[in-house]
């Protein structure tokens, strides 16, 4: 698999920010090696490479593509889930026919680029700036254009930019069941008029057939943050609609499959494992069942730990530089077979893009599966 940030570190070359701009980046990025090591070292590929490229908007572009890279570094942001139903919402449907199609995405390198997928209210432009991923986990980039540059006066900012977001953007992929992940706010360069979003989410699709080349419908009523004084601020309010496709390079890398291992005192069949830049999948069948759950305010702690004991395999992900990321509690579904086993899936983003190449391995139980990159 290529990895989407190949070539990070060339495509900065070609960036062009003032010099205060790129002492802040360098700031921020020195105090991440100091306080997280290797592990959160500036990714390396060619996301910021595609985003960065010409275009339309060149230097709003520019500041996507450091922001998104410094926002995925930072790690943290708010966690958010996200529901759709398995077919799109006829109302929809009928939206692509009467109200026009989703917008086209270019592809550059492995990123998408969408073309016209942009809505204005109260007079904030909110774009689609750019989109890569996997099979099952995307980041989209967003950039939030304020016509009175005013709105921003007055807030303060965290160490890189960085706001907390509790606004309400959603984004519903056709024919994707559930999912999560996160959103961050930020600003590339407060010497503007924009902020940048990012989502980074992982979804269940039906029947595994992945999200690539689906229509994603963005939604947006509100953009709040919490100040550190512990209140709400709403920065703009209106009704933001946006559609567009998921047009990117796949980059997932399917490993070998089929070992056997135990859970709980249960056998279990690891069915499938994916890896990629953005996150990891695991499917697998465990010789137990679960009772149906009652209520939410109903289920006792034995329910629960049943649930545990079918879901809770563990699953590591082991990179390079020694550092891991725990997937056990991946979002997961499961689904129960008539010969009294469950089939479960668990899928999750990490909590920053790395390289292919650094993946080491995935570990599902106790069986150790080696990653290895063409």
């Amino acid at each position: 698999m290529t990895s989407p940030l190949d070539s990070y570190t060339a495509s900065m070359d070609s960036l062009r920010f003032s010099d205060a701009a790129k002492a802040r980046m360098a700031a921020n990025l020195r105090r991440v090696a100091a306080e997280g090591g290797a592990k959160k070292d500036a990714p390396s590929g060619r996301l910021a490479e595609a985003l960065t490229r010409p275009a339309r908007r060149p230097r709003r572009l520019a500041h996507v593509a450091a922001g998104l890279a410094l926002a995925l570094v930072l790690g943290g942001g708010a966690t958010v889930a996200v529901a759709a139903g398995v077919l799109p919402n006829p109302a929809d449907v009928l939206s692509d026919v009467f109200g026009g199609a989703p917008a086209q995405t270019e592809l550059l390198n492995d990123v998408g680029r969408p073309i016209g997928a942009s809505a204005t209210s109260n007079g904030v432009t909110v774009t689609a700036e750019a989109v890569a991923g996997d099979r099952f986990n995307y980041a989209v980039a967003y950039s939030i254009e304020f016509d009175d540059p005013t709105a921003l006066e007055g807030i303060e900012f965290h160490e890189g930019g960085t706001l907390t977001y509790v606004g309400d953007a959603f984004l519903r992929v056709d024919g994707a069941m559930s999912g999560g992940g996160l959103v961050r706010l930020y600003d590339a360069d407060p010497g503007d008029n924009t902020l940048q979003l990012v989502q980074v989410m992982g979804v269940q699709t039906w029947n595994d057939a992945g999200i690539v080349g689906r229509t994603a419908r963005f939604s947006m009523s509100k953009l709040e943050i919490f100040t550190d004084e512990g209140e709400f601020k709403t920065l703009a309010a209106g009704n933001w609609n946006l559609k567009f496709e998921m047009n990117y390079v796949d980059t997932t890398v399917d490993l070998p499959a089929g070992q056997t291992t135990t859970w709980q005192g249960s056998d279990v069949t690891i069915d499938a494992v994916a890896v990629s830049s953005l996150g990891v999948t695991v499917d697998y069948t465990i010789d137990r069942q679960t009772r149906d759950l009652a209520l939410p305010g109903e289920v006792s702690d034995e329910a629960l730990a049943e649930q545990a004991a079918v879901m809770g395999l563990p699953v590591i992900v082991t990179f390079a530089d020694g550092t891991t990321f725990d997937a056990t509690d991946a979002n997961g579904s499961s689904a129960k077979r008539d010969d009294g086993t469950t089939t479960v899936s668990k899928a999750t983003t990490y909590d920053r893009i790395v390289d292919a190449d650094d993946i080491v391995s995935v570990t599902v139980g106790d069986v150790e599966i080696p990653v290895s990159v063409a």
